[in-house]
């Protein structure tokens, strides 16, 4: 499979169940990533937008509470557990190694409009890049596939730069670059 921004901007996931459209909001820990993406979640569903959102970590994280049922099925061996409530599904799944973001984008429901993901740096999804300091330009070797920066600083660069605060920009922004349009 040949992964490229534009691949993600317009992704088939796993035999044409969906078409799942994802932007990536990467940049250092503590820039203002999870904020800007729950303002972001906030205007789209204002908007009628269905968005899912994905938090990627390098770290291991323990999301069950100990001794509650869906841990001691874990606990137990089970392979994935799922919790059903009136309104949600939760699916916890062990996953031998860091899951690719192809297969956290299979995962998801096929009728959402878009994903937006926080983390994943390393992955060729299309990606805004926080950048809080001008220290942080020696780190843009480490990031593909960037469509714009987000910055308080002024940065000398061919792609869009929003400052953290132009939410609606940035909202419009990603919608433009993955085809979508604002719903009427």
């Amino acid at each position: 499979m040949t992964e490229s921004p534009e691949y993600y901007g317009n992704m088939d996931c796993s035999g044409g169940l969906s078409r799942l459209k994802a932007v990536a909001v990467v940049g250092p820990s503590n820039c203002g990533k999870t904020e800007l993406i729950c303002r972001l979640l906030k205007l789209y569903n204002q908007q009628g937008l269905r968005v899912a959102a994905v938090k990627h970590s390098h770290k291991a994280i323990e999301v069950d509470r100990a001794g509650k049922d869906t841990w001691r099925f874990r606990q137990a061996g089970a392979q994935a557990v799922a919790l059903a409530t009136r309104g949600m599904l939760q699916i916890t799944q062990v996953c031998r190694d860091d899951p690719p973001v192809a297969t956290v984008l299979a995962a998801l429901p096929s009728d959402l409009d878009f994903v937006l993901i926080e983390g994943y740096k390393s992955s060729l999804l299309p990606k805004l890049v926080f950048l809080p300091s001008e220290e942080i330009l020696s780190y843009l070797p480490e990031y593909s596939s960037i469509i714009a920066f987000i910055s308080g600083v002024v940065v000398d660069t061919p792609l869009p730069l929003f400052s953290r605060e132009q939410v609606p920009e940035i909202g419009a922004f990603i919608l433009r670059w993955l085809n979508l349009k604002w719903p009427v």
